[in-house]
């Protein structure tokens, strides 16, 4: 079933980056007087980049604000100069955030350092874009993420190696500590207001509900009576133990669940698309587990 979200094709995004594009191809001087840098789509995957890359090069996201929504982001002129200059660039790709493809293409930069967390293997086309909830998936992009700044700087590739071994050390936590909340959450009826949380719902073993209606919110389309209802009813007899929201959209489908899911006494889980900032991936994550198992019941 298809996953990911139309909407970020709109005739706004388009327009701006006809403008944007020309920019990118712009020269900026050689790339020898460059310094060594990364640009990151999101501020997720610019996290873990610089866990990584830093202090050997500098590492920038261009989404950083939960205000922005990055289906529909159209990159600036400043966007398209910094992948044009960019060592590395990354992304979550899987339809996701487009936009930066759009300004790869645009650029001189070979495509082998142009790092996606969608070309993990479990990833397929029409999967669930949100990666940065798949805690295989990060593991994933940080090793080749890891190998592309060894490629593209020898120098300090023992480095780099370095910060990528305690990168996997701390998502192998996070897994670790997923692993140990399964058994306990394992096949209970959870829903969601659009498939963020599915991901990680997954890894805990969760039983998703409500998919057609996650669906149709994602895409930005009304979602089929029949589901609505079938939600409504679930809702209403408490059937569901907890119901995830995305904090970045609002619209009055989902706020309707919201308060039944309140009027019900359902746990609410409040989740988000750009991470908060001043944190780290796993700091992030791993508190989010805490809360669903607090929300779950379950003492870690």
């Amino acid at each position: 079933m298809e996953l990911r979200k139309t909407k970020g094709t709109s005739r706004r995004m388009l327009f701006g980056m006809v403008a944007v594009l020309g920019v990118a191809t712009m020269g900026t001087g050689s790339a020898a007087a460059r310094p060594l840098s990364v640009v990151a789509a999101e501020n997720t995957w610019g996290d873990l980049a610089a866990q990584i890359a830093e202090p050997d090069m500098h590492v920038t996201s261009i989404l950083v604000s939960p205000a922005v929504d990055p289906h529909l982001y159209a990159p600036t002129p400043d966007d398209a100069r910094r992948v044009a200059d960019a060592t590395l660039v990354v992304a979550n790709g899987a339809g996701y955030d487009a936009w930066m493809d759009h300004l790869v293409q645009a650029s001189a930069l070979p495509q082998a350092r142009y790092v996606r967390a969608d070309t993990w293997s479990g990833w397929h086309e029409g999967g669930n874009a949100h990666l940065w909830y798949d805690l295989n998936a990060v593991a994933d992009f940080a090793q080749r993420f890891e190998k592309a700044c060894e490629q593209a700087d020898p120098a300090h590739a023992s480095a780099y190696a370095a910060r990528g071994q305690k990168l996997q050390a701390d998502i192998a936590s996070v897994q670790a500590q997923a692993a140990a909340l399964r058994p306990h959450v394992q096949g209970m009826a959870v829903a969601a207001t659009e498939p963020l949380f599915t991901p990680l719902a997954n890894y805990l073993g969760l039983d998703m509900k409500e998919n057609a209606f996650q669906i149709a919110i994602m895409n930005d389309v009304e979602p089929p009576p029949v589901a609505v209802a079938t939600f409504e009813q679930d809702l209403k007899q408490k059937k569901l133990r907890l119901l995830a929201y995305n904090v970045q959209v609002e619209e009055p489908a989902s706020k309707h669940l919201l308060d039944l899911a309140h009027n019900a006494g359902i746990p609410i889980l409040p989740l988000a698309e750009i991470m908060p900032q001043n944190t780290h991936w796993q700091i992030w994550i791993g508190s989010t587990l805490t809360q669903v198992a607090h929300l779950l019941g379950v003492a870690q």
